[in-house]
């Protein structure tokens, strides 16, 4: 007899989430330091893992709490309701995914799939919805880690379940919808929501699920999200994907060439995290021809894949967080150091810059000079980042009156030539972002930033982000 999705809900609502493995490392890491972190900093790491975001939603939700208090709705908003010491006191003890399905490998392959896709899905939505100046991006991001929650619960605790519906898919040559409704008498989508109400989460997680709220953008957003990660796991020359992209780019407005493009950076940029999940994504599958990719042919992709491991990993909680610090202390209370820390951490690990320099003009303003470098290697020319203002270049000529400069292809063959041999052997070669900083019509510095070593591309998403820090900066 089938079961109803009432009596799967019973069965698994009292089961305990395991995590990655790579996680709990990472969590009792940065418990060693948990003096000098924030919340956001935590909340980082453990939106990689879409089970331990939703372990942590599930528990502070579930948590007595008063008349007026809302919902929590983030990772970041969790750990600052519980504190951080308790936080990890509370997490320092968990179950892991490789011990859980130990013993089962298409199981674990198959949760792997999901989460993996889950995370290019779930960072997709997010960039776009920075895009369509959503201020609680990082919800948008959660909503699309929880698209899957109903194949991630079913791989963790009745894998033998969706191993018979993928083998029926297969045999009967039927959509996997229709497949979840002939052996299921439901679809996951329908369990999901029944699941996500019993665990408590948020009512707004809840509506992201519910068909009757897909006109809304946050969650047409996140519905092309899901379904572009989903159909790219099978590649990227599809009709139905095509669409999908047509569809981004009204939802966005803007052109299908510029959404392409994103879309396929953004692949790339979720690829970094390709080893923590052990499985292909699909961005590995962006070099093939358009033709049915074969299982030799994907097989053949992970030296491509390690390719792109180098380049850093955008965070979506850490601009937020910094533009936060920063909005608190408009009164000047913070001193230059503070505040060009928290920018550079925005630019590094916010926006995913390898390479962040700040130099200050010098009180004669003949020179600009390195007052903080971060992720330049030791050795570094960079490291001693050093301007000449006293004889015309590109950089004095930015210095003229606060503005930006992203170098680029299009660009490169006019404006390579007004660097000076000794700014490029400093900075090296390749893409670049520079912005100066005026303060009451006077400069007073000047940011670098680019994405080395390695081919890594910058893309307008972080140009805008990284001009909106620099603006900051000089407030």
């Amino acid at each position: 007899m089938k079961k109803s999705i009432h009596e799967w809900v019973l069965e698994f609502q009292d089961k305990d989430i395991p995590v990655l493995r790579q996680t709990g490392q990472n969590l009792l890491e940065l418990a060693k330091h948990s003096d000098d972190l924030t919340p956001a900093q935590i909340a980082a790491v453990i939106y990689r893992d879409p089970l331990m975001t939703l372990r942590v939603l599930r528990f502070v939700n579930a948590l007595p709490r008063g008349r007026l208090a809302g919902e929590v709705t983030t990772v970041e908003h969790g750990i600052l309701m519980l504190g951080v010491t308790p936080f990890f006191d509370r997490f320092s003890n968990l179950s892991y995914i490789e011990d859980h399905l130990a013993g089962n490998d298409s199981a674990f392959t198959g949760l792997m799939k999901v989460v993996s896709r889950a995370h290019h899905a779930a960072y997709q939505a997010w960039d776009w919805a920075i895009v369509r100046n959503d201020f609680k991006a990082e919800e948008v991001y959660i909503g699309t880690l929880l698209q899957s929650l109903g194949e991630q619960v079913f791989w963790c605790y009745a894998p033998e379940v969706h191993e018979a519906l993928i083998e029926s898919m297969h045999r009967e040559k039927l959509p996997f919808l229709e497949t979840q409704q002939k052996l299921l008498g439901f679809e996951f989508g329908q369990f999901q929501m029944a699941m996500a109400s019993n665990w408590k989460l948020p009512e707004m997680y809840i509506d992201f699920m519910n068909p009757k709220y897909a006109t809304f953008p946050r969650a047409i957003d996140i519905r092309l999200a899901d379904s572009i990660a989903r159909r790219a796991d099978r590649g990227w020359y599809q009709e139905a994907l095509l669409q999908d992209m047509k569809d981004v780019a009204a939802l966005l407005h803007q052109s299908e060439d510029e959404i392409v493009a994103r879309i396929h950076h953004n692949a790339v940029t979720a690829a970094n995290q390709w080893e923590m999940y052990g499985v292909i994504p699909a961005a590995a599958l962006l070099p093939l021809l358009p033709e049915k990719p074969t299982e030799e042919s994907i097989a053949g992709q992970p030296a491509a894949v390690v390719g792109v491991t180098a380049c850093p990993v955008p965070q979506p909680t850490v601009i937020q967080h910094v533009m936060e610090e920063i909005n608190q202390h408009l009164d000047g209370s913070l001193n230059l150091q503070q505040l060009m820390i928290l920018v550079l951490k925005g630019m590094h690990d916010g926006i995913g810059l390898s390479r962040v320099a700040f130099a200050l003009m010098t009180p004669d303003r003949s020179m600009l000079k390195a007052k903080f470098v971060l992720g330049a290697e030791a050795g570094s020319p960079l490291r001693k980042f050093e301007v000449d203002l006293k004889t015309p270049h590109l950089f004095t000529r930015l210095t003229g009156k606060m503005q930006g400069l992203w170098l680029n292809a299009s660009n490169e063959a006019k404006l390579l030539p007004l660097l000076s041999p000794e700014i490029k052997q400093m900075i090296g070669d390749g893409e670049f972002y520079a912005m100066s900083v005026h303060v009451h019509d006077k400069p007073v510095g000047f940011f670098y930033a680019d994405r080395r070593p390695g081919n890594c591309p910058l893309d307008t998403h972080s140009y805008e982000a990284f001009k909106m820090l620099c603006l900051r900066a000089a407030d």
